[in-house]
């Protein structure tokens, strides 16, 4: 599965102007469900093509009738997720597999439908998971759907013990500070574990730092015994840390236990940050730093205003946008969606594109703004 990352939405967004054909629909990971796939596919192209001809849109023919290959395809219907994006201009046919069911939908167009990616994106993003014990350390890659562990054997230490030796502090007697004085005292035994798991979490730490360059713009989400959260933290050299942590023993738990604990934890952030967009909205509107009206959002995105586009999900407003003449128009021959190219030229502008469910929606235009100026 290809990752909807910032990379691929430029590069579909920045496709303007020219014939575009987009392509959604569910899919099934398992047999039998996903022997109806290539049939349902098949349907969905007959009609792709029937609306292109019935038209006379023949450059956007051009691009759909190498997809016919697909539908009698077996290895390609082997290997589904839970949906399919196919994206077809003259440079190229980009396929994506995706990770949750999406509506059936076609667009030809002069540019891409790109509005059900933006949720796949927000929804979805990486990150990486420490799995820290004092006997056991684990590294992991992942994203909502999965959870992949890394092979860090030799790499990073895995174990205190062994990693530490006779470096152990263990009780050792340690000489009296005060001159001439031939008093000896024993560390205490908190003092030692301190010592210990000091030294080995400064070695996890490290070693991580060298194998595994986590980029900074990717969190780090770290799973301990609460004890060991502060202290793990404060010798960390990483400053990516996600600002929420799992306390528990994450020996405690197998791989798909740990993934529902940690989707447990990006679902309150984006509830947070949902609820933290709305009181933006709100602080907003008497400023005149926000609009609910399709005509107003078009010129505002036009002129770069827009800080943040939110959107309704599976909303769509019919039409076209003349940016020329900075409104809506409606167009004959082609499935056009205001709602789709307003979210491209947002983005292009540098805002934030965010979906939001109906009943999230402040209003009934599918669409509201949080403006920069």
């Amino acid at each position: 599965m290809q990752i909807i990352d910032l990379k691929l939405l430029k590069e579909l967004t920045a496709i303007q102007d020219e014939p575009c054909i987009s392509i959604y629909m569910p899919t099934h990971r398992i047999h039998p469900a996903n022997a109806t796939d290539p049939i349902s596919f098949k349907n969905l192209y007959k009609k792709t093509l029937q609306y292109i001809k019935d038209k006379e849109l023949h450059d956007h023919e051009k691009l759909v009738l190498p997809l016919e290959k697909l539908i009698d395809d077996k290895a390609f219907w082997d290997y589904n997720d839970e949906g399919l994006a196919i994206f077809i201009s003259k440079h190229d046919i980009q396929i994506l597999r995706l990770p949750e069911k999406v509506q059936e939908i076609v667009c030809v167009a002069d540019s891409f439908c790109v509005k059900p990616l933006f949720k796949l994106y927000h929804e979805n993003q990486p990150y990486y998971l420490l799995a820290l014990g004092l006997d056991d350390v684990q590294l992991y890659r992942g994203d909502k759907y999965h959870l992949e562990k890394l092979d860090i054997a030799d790499k990073v230490p895995t174990t205190m013990r062994e990693t530490l030796g006779d470096e152990l502090t263990n009780n050792h007697l340690h000489g009296n500070v005060v001159e001439g004085a031939g008093l000896h005292g024993y560390m205490e035994i908190s003092q030692e574990e301190d010592i210990n798991m000091g030294r080995f979490f400064r070695r996890v730490d490290q070693a991580i730092l060298e194998h595994y360059p986590i980029p900074q713009h990717i969190p780090i989400l770290l799973a301990a015994l609460p004890e060991h959260h502060t202290h793990f933290l404060r010798i960390s050299k990483h400053i990516n840390f996600a600002p929420v942590h799992i306390q528990l023993n994450p020996q405690s738990l197998n791989k798909n236990a740990l993934l529902e604990k940690v989707q447990e934890i990006f679902d309150k952030i984006r509830d947070k940050r949902k609820k933290e967009l709305l009181e933006r909205y709100h602080l907003a509107l008497p400023e005149n730093l926000s609009s609910l009206d399709p005509g107003d959002v078009v010129r505002d995105v036009i002129d770069g205003k827009v800080d943040v586009l939110c959107i309704e999900n599976g909303k769509s407003i019919d039409g076209h946008i003349d940016v020329v003449e900075r409104k809506i128009v409606q167009t004959d021959g082609q499935h056009t969606d205001v709602i789709n190219e307003l979210a491209c030229l947002a983005f292009n502008h540098g805002g934030s594109v965010i979906v939001l469910d109906e009943e999230e929606m402040p209003s009934e235009t599918g669409i509201f703004t949080i403006n920069r100026y």
